[in-house]
């Protein structure tokens, strides 16, 4: 329903007007009735109407002088001008402001309904045009979270990165120089109201969306319940980035009264160093905890601390060696780690090895339990154990055994039971859109653990087992010749029948018609 001003200083001409057009039965309602100019653009001030239908000559301010005011402060509203002069100099200046019509009193309704009905016709095609565009841009938001994502859990096939971010729009990751911020809600008040909890991280989000939506080289990814990360580009300081992470908290605490705690990564090269620098801040955070007296904190790892980075990558390696009781493995890279783990700063060890042994907990005490509601690792008792190690051979010692110990808990298992829920979530629901983070958020897992589990347990990546269940799923539909390639095709989840054309050809070696003619 379009709104409508009118405006004329007879009253029996406002009131004929509002009279004669039977406005409800084309989607136009009347809102206001003014007599003069200054009366109009106070009713436009309250009512913001999409239609003005005014008198040129009026006291005090003619219809020309009241448009030209009006289109300052509402420049989206449409202008149709009466009057009972029709002088050349009127008609100029109101198409030079823009006006939509000019009619000559006294105005027939047929005349007058033609003009509002071609009036109708625009602002539908504007709207749906504003629809549309908000839909696509709503899109491919999505789609460039999903992208960042995949960067950061290691999804990416490390090649044809390059055209990706252009296909997407994330040409400013090309330029390197990036920067995580992990952005998580306090969760004080919260621990045995998990609903409520979901409710304010939606506000939460709307408010930081609202934040970022005016920054070029800026994505955010909802990580799991209360906790997002936020991609930086364009090389942004170390000042900078505390100063909007300083404002973004306050605005969000201004307009949800809940609080949020940031970390600033390091800078990586390249896009391929996201993933790196999503475990390196997760971590940190972890180990760190939740400091009410410094919220937003960066890392600066010293040079000493720079000596154990080359100690953080294997992670999933040694992950996959206690899930497949590789003990051999373990013990050989325990005693190469030895030589360099005694030449470490005690503090940066300390930190090094909390990363470590929280993440392998988490592993862990998800495969025992088989719980979906379980705690996380206690990351203070582990904090405080490691603090009470005052020497790096006693810490090394510590590690050593915490390893030993993990082995001999996972070794001879039997399957992880979240697994096991996550295949179930997939064979039910392949049919729709699904990703990795859907199913770690019904878990109450991070998405980086659940794809490194999931592929320890597996084989396989998350994205390998969901595109086979479709495929096996496709394969047989196939097999009925009633149903069409583009039924199937969306059956199984894809909307695009291209992709999963594309998809389908790649992993059988010819397309769904090719197979289906080879079947006859």
């Amino acid at each position: 329903m379009y709104k409508v001003l009118i405006v004329d200083d007879e009253n029996f001409i406002r009131e004929r007007l509002k009279e004669m057009i039977p406005w409800h039965e084309y989607g136009l309602k009347v809102t206001g009735l003014a007599e003069d100019g200054e009366e109009a653009l106070q009713i436009m001030e309250r009512e913001e109407p999409d239609i003005v239908i005014s008198d040129i000559r009026m006291p005090d301010m003619t219809g020309i002088e009241m448009i030209g005011k009006a289109r300052l402060r509402h420049p989206k509203a449409h202008y149709i001008i009466l009057s009972a002069y029709g002088e050349f100099e009127f008609a100029k200046k109101a198409l030079q402001l823009g006006v939509t019509d000019y009619l000559l009193k006294p105005t027939q309704p047929d005349e007058l309904l033609e003009v509002l009905m071609k009036l109708v016709d625009r602002l539908d095609l504007s709207r749906q045009k504003k629809e549309r565009d908000k839909r696509t841009q709503t899109y491919l938001e999505s789609i460039r979270s999903q992208y960042i994502q995949e960067l950061i859990l290691g999804n990416h096939p490390g090649y044809g990165w390059e055209e990706d971010c252009v296909n997407v729009g994330l040409e400013w990751l090309l330029e390197g120089n990036l920067r995580l911020l992990l952005v998580s809600m306090e969760k004080a008040g919260f621990q045995k109201d998990l609903e409520s909890f979901k409710t304010a991280q939606f506000a939460v989000q709307n408010v930081m969306y609202e934040v970022i939506s005016g920054f070029r080289a800026m994505c955010p990814v909802r990580l799991s319940v209360g906790r997002w990360l936020l991609a930086v580009g364009e090389g942004a300081s170390d000042e900078w980035l505390m100063s909007f992470s300083g404002k973004l908290r306050d605005t969000i605490a201004q307009y949800t009264k809940h609080w949020v705690h940031v970390m600033i990564s390091e800078t990586g090269e390249n896009v391929l160093d996201l993933g790196r620098l999503f475990w390196e801040t997760e971590k940190t955070m972890e180990y760190m905890g939740e400091d009410p007296n410094e919220p937003i904190r960066c890392i600066h790892p010293s040079q000493k601390e720079l000596a154990y980075g080359q100690w953080s990558k294997p992670m999933h390696q040694l992950i996959t060696w206690i899930a497949e009781g590789e003990t051999d493995s373990i013990v050989n890279w325990l005693n190469e780690l030895g030589t360099s783990f005694l030449n470490w700063d005690l503090e940066s060890a300390q930190r090094w090895c909390f990363e470590w042994l929280f993440t392998l907990r988490e592993h862990l005490q998800h495969n025992d339990t088989g719980s979906a509601g379980t705690a996380r690792p206690d990351a203070d008792g582990l904090r405080m154990r490691i603090a009470s190690q005052y020497k790096n051979k006693e810490l090394l010692q510590f590690f050593r055994q915490e390893i030993h110990r993990m082995i001999k808990r996972r070794h001879g298992k039997r399957p992880h039971q979240l697994i096991k829920k996550a295949i179930q979530f997939i064979e039910k629901n392949y049919n729709q859109d699904i990703h990795l983070a859907t199913i770690a958020e019904e878990l109450c897992m991070s998405p980086v653990y659940l794809s490194e589990f999931f592929k320890s347990q597996t084989g396989v990546t998350f994205r390998s087992y969901l595109l086979q269940v479709r495929m096996a799923e496709a394969i047989r539909l196939l097999k009925d010749p009633t149903v069409k390639v583009y039924e199937v095709s969306y059956q199984v989840g894809y909307g695009k029948v291209e992709h999963f054309v594309k998809l389908f050809k790649k992993q059988y070696g010819m397309t769904p018609s090719e197979y289906r003619g080879a079947l006859v």
